[in-house]
């Protein structure tokens, strides 16, 4: 479970009304969209992810753009480094190379792989595997992940996309 202080949680439910109040069901359902949807719940089931994980986490880390490359050079929807994507590869005797990380489908299974290891390593702890996955394993571990904004902001975000995802998927 994800502890969010009580003032940041007031912030999140005021940002959800103001949503809702404005942009009503389309835009719930043009905001968060569920594409690739028969590819996510295969790799989902595959890999012991909630599928609201899964999307929430392509919606804060490329919004759904799929050859979109960070300016630290993470890769495509769920913005995969080419470092962790070569060795989650290689560790599960997946076929590896930069440009597949491009592919959509190979990019949400990389990712939902890496999701996987770091729910394994941190015993399902969600808030210190979506920290891992931002930050880094090593700044989650000594604790510098605090001094950024982005990663605290990551999960403030990830509460708001699960919200509505979790919405989105039960009337699928």
């Amino acid at each position: 479970m994800i502890l969010i202080s009580e003032s940041n949680m007031k912030r999140i439910y005021i940002y959800i009304l103001i949503f809702l109040i404005f942009t009503g069901t389309i835009g719930v359902i043009s905001f968060f969209p569920l594409k690739y949807y028969g590819e996510i719940d295969k790799i989902s089931k595959k890999y012991e992810i909630d599928r609201e994980v899964i999307y929430s986490v392509i919606k804060i880390e490329s919004n759904f753009r799929e050859h979109v490359v960070s300016h630290k050079g993470a890769v495509g929807l769920m913005q995969i480094m080419p470092s962790t994507g070569e060795w989650m590869a290689k560790s599960h005797n997946l076929p590896y190379s930069k440009k597949m990380l491009l592919d959509p489908v190979y990019n949400i299974e990389i990712g939902t792989l890496y999701l996987h290891y770091l729910m394994d390593r941190y015993d399902g702890d969600v808030k210190k595997v979506l920290v891992a996955y931002n930050a880094g394993p090593s700044r989650l571990e000594d604790g510098s992940w605090k001094k950024f904004k982005e990663t605290k902001n990551y999960l403030i975000k990830y509460k708001i996309a699960k919200f509505f995802y979790r919405i989105r998927l039960y009337f699928k």
